[in-house]
């Protein structure tokens, strides 16, 4: 089911795009490719409620349409939070002379944080509790994805009273801020300590995917593992980047724990327990 599901995507996105292309209407290329799942076959999907920026909305809503017209009585729910957006961004970097320089560069982000972004389009300065409130996000939240900017030095940021400011930067900006650290060092070490818990988390999401995957097919060799896992688990803060020397240590800690077992033709399964 799982496969079919991603057969079906690509057909889907190419219908769709084909008939929104071939609209006289359209002024834009869409620009939207979705993963269509059976909720009831994959792993358990977490939704994090976020209201994305409208200009973001509606190019969402307007892929929605399209399905709904083709698979009619069906409709889409999308989990707002999952997903990669590439985009590309107005960033300041020292060149080989030391200079701050600015320049274009196309970046991968999540949903989240492209519907942040989104939002200097309207205004180049935000407080966090601002954003916050514009994308139902909690604010620790929004402080968290707005770092990600900070670092790729797109925005920077300031403090006013208990809230921080941020703002676009502007070569100006740029050139002030070129001897300092685009991110507290509080934050840095905040960072640091979360490392572990993240990774744990990460993997306990590999997890559920692997054993969706197995209880689907009955078993899998390591390399159909780390294929799927690199197709399946697209974007959100739990992008797929592992090695298949990592993902082999991940499986073996599995079949220690007798969660999965490991044949001697290099196939892997969800472990029976015996009664």
């Amino acid at each position: 089911v799982m496969i079919k599901d991603i057969d079906d995507s690509k057909r889907i996105h190419t219908n769709i795009h084909s008939t929104l292309e071939s609209n006289p209407k359209q002024s834009e290329p869409p620009v939207v490719d979705a993963a269509i799942v059976s909720h009831i076959f994959w792993p358990t999907l977490t939704s994090i409620p976020i209201k994305n920026h409208p200009r973001i909305q509606s190019k969402l809503d307007q892929f929605s349409i399209e399905y709904a017209k083709l698979k009619n009585p069906r409709r889409l729910v999308w989990m707002k939070q999952l997903g990669t957006v590439e985009l590309e961004v107005e960033a300041y970097e020292e060149d080989d002379d030391g200079n701050l320089v600015s320049h274009v560069k196309e970046v991968s982000c999540t949903p989240a944080h492209a519907t942040l972004l989104a939002h200097f389009e309207d205004k180049c300065e935000w407080t966090s509790e601002e954003l916050a409130n514009s994308t139902e996000l909690p604010d620790d939240m929004v402080r968290k994805r707005m770092g990600f900017w900070v670092n790729q030095r797109v925005v920077e940021t300031t403090r006013s009273g208990e809230d921080t400011v941020y703002t676009l930067i502007s070569v100006s900006d740029a050139d002030a801020n070129n001897d300092q650290s685009f991110q507290h060092d509080d934050e840095d070490q905040e960072q640091a300590v979360s490392i572990g818990a993240h990774e744990e988390e990460e993997m306990k999401v590999y997890e559920s995917y692997i054993f969706g995957m197995l209880s689907n097919l009955g078993q899998l060799p390591l390399e159909r593992i780390h294929s799927m896992l690199k197709t399946f688990v697209a974007g959100s803060d739990h992008k797929y980047d592992k090695t298949p020397q990592q993902l082999a240590i991940f499986l073996q800690q599995l079949c220690k724990e007798e969660k999965l077992e490991f044949s001697p033709d290099g196939l892997y399964t969800i472990l029976k327990k015996r009664s």
